[in-house]
């Protein structure tokens, strides 16, 4: 053999021990004859998978798929069909049909299927076919990942079919927490909705608080309101008046909610420290309370072109969604692009895909991750193109932009592969790099093995969308809310300027802290402790209203000289029915929780326990939500919702009217 065929042979024997290393045929795949002695290495032949087109690569064929994202809901109605005329044998073909188009394209879930395999498995279980349920589950769960309503039927239908399947059912169930945390459509709605039933909790105790603060002062409201009048003035005449200045903000136009201020300024000279403390923090969230509502509608706001992009990455991309996006591709959205480029390219259709991604990476002020995943998703399309130089071109720059993005450095051993024996130790260095930075992403997009897969979707790694791209898209989605913040800030406001609808709460609070400290110099009356009776020293000398003691109170309890006996017990019968209504009073206020002891003078605990019925109260007139869920799976009433609300309000109920019981026992002394 002359020197000449030596180094031939070797060189080809290199070479084929650098392909298997970097890029080995799929075990299920035709294995490739090792290269002949000769100096010329032949022309490989493209490696079939059933009938799908090939695409160059280099000397390596990579193979396109044969059918497009579109084609799957094609299968899946035949599946349809054939189930409903009992033709399983086909049925199954078309799942596998399915499961197969979706594992070559790329599709992480397929959506629309996964939520009609719950309808199925609902319909099994209402059938009593627990078997047929926990298939179609399970189904669900393999086509769609991500929908959080597949791992809460497979929860279900594990425990119809086996009661003691406790363990994999809470499994399930905590899949299906972290699915509908991860999913921003279900994330933001159910925050958005938490939000808004707390916060009209919030609203609905502070007005409730302030209605039963306002009932427990009234009379002294009332009585104080009469000495502003000259001594002739009737009592039903200053009443009126009193009134007058009650409703005042009603008689001036300004709406029903400020008459929460005035209501709030007729018990300022009356109200303890901690009746005030709550009924500032009350003004203080109806001062915030356009801001908070705009700001709970930005965060319901996903539902627009973001929720488009969001779907079409992480699942096949229906023809509205596709036709929404293709409509806004020219207005210079990245998003909308990538998104767009990256379906093309799963589908096959590499030329559209490589326009999209070039007109993404006009758009000015991306971010250098965005940037980064740009390059490197346009480098494999350009790759699958056959442009290999221009691939690892884009690589390059993938890399500069972002050094621990392990996708590119795949790639980039990937396409550095097909140079041969003379990039081996770039290759290497290149694929160990990525299993530094990312190693179970590697081995997920993989399968662990060193052979690479020749279908186009499984050979290079795409980088998905970053969350913080869709920003653009977002800001101008929440401007959607704006109109909320003018609506709240109108009932606040009344018939003045919007500019007064923050100013009017906090002038209100400043009226009321003003009017609290100045209690000691305006000398208002107070209450007696044992008979209800007004302590008044302009009515009466004796009172004491240091001790709350009226002078009646005085006479009968205290002095008890030159009272007649009569009297005496009179007093007394007037004492016990005080206490009665009294009583009576707070415990008809304690169906709604809370409201008895602001009644009897316990403000904190009776603003907490307010909080906590509002809030119960709000999810109930708001059962639908403010925002809808995305996707209409179930249907009718959740009776486990209504279950869980209806021991809440029992619970909290009973809680509260035992501890509003035992106090007022421990202030009569029984």
């Amino acid at each position: 053999m002359t020197s000449r065929g030596f180094f031939a042979l070797a060189r080809g024997f290199l070479c084929a021990a650098a392909l298997l290393v970097t890029a080995p045929i799929l075990a299920d795949e035709t294995p490739q004859p090792p290269p002949p002695a000769s100096a010329e290495e032949p022309k490989a032949e493209p490696v079939k998978l059933s009938s799908v087109p090939a695409v160059a690569a280099g000397n390596r064929a990579v193979s396109l798929p044969g059918e497009k994202s579109g084609d799957i809901q094609a299968h899946w109605s035949a599946r349809r069909d054939y189930v409903r005329d009992r033709d399983e044998r086909r049925a199954d073909d078309e799942e596998q049909r399915v499961r197969a188009l979706k594992d070559e394209l790329g599709i992480e879930n397929l959506f629309s299927i996964g939520a009609a395999l719950v309808r199925e498995s609902q319909a099994a279980r209402a059938a009593e076919a627990a078997e047929v349920a926990v298939q179609r589950c399970k189904l669900a769960v393999e086509f769609a990942p991500a929908l959080p309503e597949a791992h809460t039927c497979l929860a279900r239908a594990l425990v119809a079919e086996n009661p003691s399947a406790l363990k994999p059912a809470l499994a399930e169930l905590s899949a299906a927490a972290s699915a509908a945390l991860r999913d921003p459509r279900v994330s933001r709605a159910l925050l958005a909705n938490v939000l808004g039933v707390l916060f009209a909790g919030l609203l609905a105790a502070g007005a409730i608080f302030t209605l039963v603060l306002f009932l427990r002062y009234a009379r002294l409201y009332a009585h104080d309101v009469h000495h502003l009048f000259p001594a002739g003035a009737r009592r039903w005449q200053t009443r009126i008046l009193a009134a007058v200045l009650l409703l005042l903000p009603v008689l001036l136009q300004l709406g029903p909610l400020p008459l929460l201020f005035t209501a709030l300024l007729a018990c300022a000279l009356y109200a303890g420290t901690a009746e005030l403390v709550v009924s500032l923090a009350f003004l203080g969230v109806l001062a915030a309370s356009p801001l908070a509502a705009e700001a709970i509608g930005r965060v319901a706001a996903y539902g627009g072109p973001a929720a488009d992009v969001w779907l079409v990455e992480h699942g096949e991309g229906t023809g509205p969604e596709i036709g929404r996006l293709q409509k806004r591709a020219d207005e210079g959205d990245l998003a909308v692009n990538f998104a767009l480029g990256r379906k093309a390219k799963r589908d096959g259709e590499l030329d559209a895909a490589a326009r999209l991604y070039q007109r993404a990476l006009e758009v000015k002020d991306a971010s250098p991750a965005g940037l980064a995943a740009l390059r490197n998703n346009l480098g494999n399309v350009q790759l699958l193109q056959g442009e290999t130089a221009k691939a690892i071109a884009q690589y390059q720059q993938a890399v500069d932009l972002r050094e621990n993005l392990a996708a590119s450095h795949f790639n980039l051993s990937r396409a550095l592969a097909m140079g041969g024996v003379d990039t081996l130790e770039k290759v290497q260095a290149e694929q160990t790099r990525a299993l530094e930075l990312d190693r179970a992403a590697v081995d997920a997009f993989t399968g662990g093995s060193l052979q690479a897969n020749r279908r186009a979707n499984r050979f290079l790694m795409d980088v998905p969308l970053d969350a913080a791209q869709l920003a653009p898209l977002l800001s101008r989605e929440e401007q959607v809310a704006a109109p909320i913040a003018d609506e709240a800030r109108a009932w606040l406001a009344g018939g003045l300027s919007p500019v007064f609808a923050i100013a009017l709460p906090l002038i209100a609070a400043a009226l009321l802290l003003a009017l609290h400290l100045a209690g000691g110099r305006l000398r208002p009356s107070g209450r007696c402790d044992r008979c209800g009776r007004e302590v008044c020293k302009r009515c009466d000398p004796d009172a004491r209203p240091a001790e709350a003691l009226c002078a009646q109170c005085v006479n009968v309890f205290i002095r008890r000289s030159g009272v007649d006996a009569a009297e005496r017990v009179r007093k007394e019968f007037a004492v016990q029915a005080w206490h009665r209504r009294r009583r009576l009073a707070a415990r008809l206020l304690a169906l709604v929780s809370g409201a008895g002891h602001v009644m009897l003078g316990y403000p904190l605990r009776g603003a907490l326990f307010l909080l906590v019925s509002g809030s119960l109260l709000a999810s109930i007139v708001l059962w639908s939500g403010l925002t809808h869920h995305p996707i209409a799976v179930g249907s009718g009433v959740s009776w486990v919702r209504v279950g869980a609300t209806a021991a809440a309000v029992i619970a909290v109920y009973a809680f509260c009217l035992r501890d509003l019981v035992l106090r007022q026992r421990a202030e009569e002394g029984t």
